[in-house]
């Protein structure tokens, strides 16, 4: 079984040598058609998904056959926000149940109009999960999108969500997303610190120095910050792989999708 996740990159107006909207729509489209054209693909999980970009996303899931579950909007400094998690329609797949944990000091998921955005975060943020059945194995997928200011954010939301992960019982667990930092920066050796029977997986068996998932079309140094959090004793089930393209203004986003693979 595999998991797509994707920043979507849902901002309108930007500069050169960023693309044009249009294009990117037209970028994104044909990636993701293609990608989905792959039945292994089970969970997809999209970030940054706000009211520009969630007919385009919905359209698409449509057509190839995926539904998108219950959506948590997301106060923001710009737009309401999504981290959107669809499944693929199949008879196979048994849904238990979808939860959405808030980053911040609330303890349950609160409506968009009485949200708090704690620890000097830019935005409340948030970890959707599914927990389902697939072929009878148990699954718990994660879909995180952590704040791109807040060095507190981070490490409290991440710790909160794999604290979250620990209480439920299934047989493969996983957070994937955009992490808004790297597998090496401070921010993560002190969230593993804090959940030492995690690890992250964030680079493919034939790894490259280029394989980075966030490029921004050259505009900023590339880092790889699109990665997952999975239990340390599993790391032979996983597999993980990013997908560019073979020109960066091809891409749909200035982050590239990657795909978890689980055996």
């Amino acid at each position: 079984m595999k998991v797509l996740s994707y920043n979507i990159f849902g901002v309108k107006e930007t500069l050169s040598p960023i693309p044009n909207w249009d294009e990117r729509q037209v970028n994104l489209k044909r990636i993701l058609r293609e990608l989905l054209n792959d039945d292994d693909i089970k969970v997809c999980c999209f970030q940054e998904v706000n009211k520009n970009n969630i007919n385009m996303l919905e359209n698409v899931l449509n057509d190839k056959g995926y539904k998108i579950l219950d959506k948590f909007p997301m106060k923001t400094s710009f737009y309401i926000q999504y981290n959107i998690i669809a499944i693929k329609n199949d008879e196979n797949i048994e849904v238990n149940f979808i939860k959405c944990l808030p980053h911040g000091k609330d303890t349950e998921y609160k409506d968009v109009n009485n949200q708090v955005i704690d620890y000097n975060m830019s935005d409340y943020r948030t970890t959707v999960f599914i927990n389902f059945k697939y072929e009878n194995k148990k699954y718990l997928i994660g879909n995180v999108h952590t704040d791109y200011i807040s060095t507190e954010g981070k490490i409290k939301g991440m710790v909160k969500s794999l604290n979250y992960m620990d209480t439920i019982d299934t047989d493969f667990k996983v957070i994937v997303g955009d992490m808004n930092m790297v597998s090496h920066m401070s921010e993560v050796y002190t969230i593993l610190k804090n959940s030492e029977n995690y690890t992250t997986l964030s680079r493919s068996k034939t790894f490259d120095i280029l394989d980075n998932s966030w490029h921004g079309y050259g505009t900023k140094e590339q880092v790889n910050v699109d990665f997952a959090f999975i239990k340390e004793n599993m790391t032979n089930h996983f597999d993980y792989r990013i997908i560019k393209q073979d020109n960066m203004i091809e891409e749909g986003s200035d982050h590239r999708p990657i795909i978890i693979t689980i055996d």
